[in-house]
């Protein structure tokens, strides 16, 4: 048997206090079970439990089990938790993060009624933990409707897709059809476009749509919350996904430090970032990892002048070359179209 990762050990060692605590009178097999480890390694994780404790090390200072049980009778007893014992509470910002999360796992899951359930039971939960209105005073999600076609019934919040647009994207790529989009940008800018769907994808706060434009003549990412309408088109979809690279890990993605002017806290709310420190005059100082390159670049792009400082300066040449470029273009014509911008 593999050897069992140190992460793995500990998760175990901080999670058995509480349940031996739940569940008093328990055998070491019934934990080990539960645990889904040998019974002499859960003996081996009690006893470094017995060792573990608060400066001093005296009586009173460590975890403590009813040996005399375990050894007499093979139960468990938690004698001193510590506050082991008690369940684990997070943090507004963590369980936003969760919310966000179970939020897009709804979206691609909508046609699973048992996943949906399960998922609209947590999110219910993390709600309630979280002292947010009853679940009978906020508005659910209704099913994906399956004629291919979607129209927004009323206002979403950011980063709620409407269920019956994702169907409809998700019918489209089935069929390999084009889609009509009325489509809303991040400056507010409506648009109509005809597109190739190629590929939907989510980076934990949106579900995005990777497609062929028609209208701008090139590849472009469509945010499925800013989608008003998605219709299917009998026509077929002409372009195909490139094929597929091995998506990078976490650490393995690029990674930008902007320091952000007080009117661009919306940022922060906006994306997902590593860390986020606000300092003594209001600017934040925001870490954040992107899916690549071309996607920071495009990221201070948007941010524009909320934006002060960019790190590494690699990309805030880049940014500051393309910016430039595209001044240049709209001097030399008379700018751009809305369906030729990103």
């Amino acid at each position: 048997m593999a050897r069992p990762s140190g992460p793995e050990r500990l998760a175990r060692l901080m999670a058995l206090p509480a349940w031996v605590g739940a569940h008093p009178g328990a055998t070491l097999a019934q934990a080990a079970q539960h645990f889904d480890v040998p019974p002499q390694q859960l003996h081996a994780d009690l006893l470094t439990l017995w060792m573990t404790g608060l400066p001093g090390m005296a009586g009173g200072d460590l975890v403590d089990f009813d040996f005399a049980a375990l050894e007499e009778d093979g139960e468990l007893y938690l004698t001193q938790g510590l506050g082991l014992d008690l369940p684990v509470r997070l943090s507004r910002h963590e369980a936003a993060s969760l919310l966000l999360v179970l939020g897009v796992l709804r979206q691609v899951l909508a046609a699973d009624p048992q996943a949906a359930a399960t998922l609209e039971r947590t999110r219910q939960a993390l709600l309630e933990a979280m002292g947010e209105a009853p679940a009978t005073q906020r508005q659910s999600l209704a099913p994906a409707g399956a004629t291919g076609e979607a129209q927004a019934s009323g206002p979403r919040h950011l980063g709620e897709v409407d269920p019956a647009v994702l169907g409809a994207v998700r019918q489209a790529l089935r069929r390999h059809r084009r889609l009509h989009l009325e489509y809303v940008s991040a400056t507010d800018q409506r648009t109509s476009r005809q597109v190739d769907p190629l590929l939907l994808q989510g980076d934990g706060s949106h579900l995005t749509l990777s497609a062929w434009c028609h209208e701008a003549g090139a590849e472009r990412s469509f945010r499925l919350d800013r989608v008003l309408e998605a219709r299917v088109l009998e026509a077929p979809a002409n372009h195909q996904a490139p094929a597929r690279r091995r998506r990078p890990t976490a650490d393995e993605r690029p990674r930008a430090v902007l320091t952000l002017a007080l009117t661009g806290r919306w940022l922060v709310e906006e994306i997902p970032w590593e860390s986020a420190t606000e300092t003594d005059d209001g600017r934040w100082r925001v870490t954040v990892r992107g899916r690549d390159e071309e996607w920071l670049v495009r990221l201070v792009l948007s941010a524009g002048q909320h934006v002060l400082q960019v790190e590494p300066q690699a990309l805030r040449q880049q940014a500051a070359q393309l910016a430039q470029a595209a001044l240049r273009a709209y001097e030399a014509h008379e700018g751009p179209t809305v369906a030729d911008l990103p």
